[in-house]
């Protein structure tokens, strides 16, 4: 599944030192409230998400967690990704993260896919971890068509590279791989 979508992507090597101030402030109250949540919700009834592992030349692994298949409008949505296993206070590695540092919007409106309109097909996230289970805790956000509402749902999900439902025979296509998607910042690199 992971490899047939068209995705926008975010990964945690963004460079602290290119990111705005107010998103910075925006990045640490998400991943505050993320850190400060107690109770977390397995799936979500407004669109899939799921994880998905790879494991890399080095014996890293590499987890994608995405979000597709909406069932209604979600408008500016943006998706922090945390392991559980990382206290990224403490580190200069930012969590990953999409739809939150760059400087595009994505929305994903269900049975509609217009890159350049910012509606996009789904968001994957991306992270390397060293051992082949992760837990992850995500928040997704997003507003409602007229941007009237704003949800926020937490969920937690488990990462299992020797027990996924199915094993990734690729990873899913890197970001520029679709000319019709717009793309993250030119600094971002995977």
């Amino acid at each position: 599944m992971a490899a047939a979508l068209l995705l926008i992507s975010g990964c945690s090597k963004k460079d602290p030192n290119q990111i705005s101030t107010e998103k910075m402030q925006l990045y640490t109250a998400y991943y505050k409230s993320i850190m400060e949540m107690d109770r977390f919700q397995e799936k979500s009834d407004f669109y899939d998400l799921e994880v998905v592992m790879n494991q890399l030349p080095d014996g890293t692994y590499r987890y994608y967690v995405i979000l597709d298949q909406p069932r209604v409008a979600m408008v500016d949505v943006e998706m922090l990704v945390v392991d559980a296993a990382v206290d990224y206070s403490q580190t200069s590695v930012i969590a990953p993260s999409v739809g939150l540092l760059e400087n595009e919007d994505y929305s994903l409106i269900p049975n509609q896919v217009y890159p350049e309109l910012g509606y996009v097909k789904g968001l994957m996230a991306s992270g390397e971890t060293t051992s082949p289970i992760v837990s992850l805790n995500v928040m997704v956000l997003w507003k409602d068509y007229a941007k009237l509402k704003e949800t926020r749902e937490y969920l937690q999900l488990t990462g299992d590279f020797e027990n996924q439902s199915t094993t990734p025979e690729a990873e899913p296509e890197p970001e520029g791989a679709h000319d019709d998607l717009p793309t993250e910042d030119e600094g971002d690199s995977e």
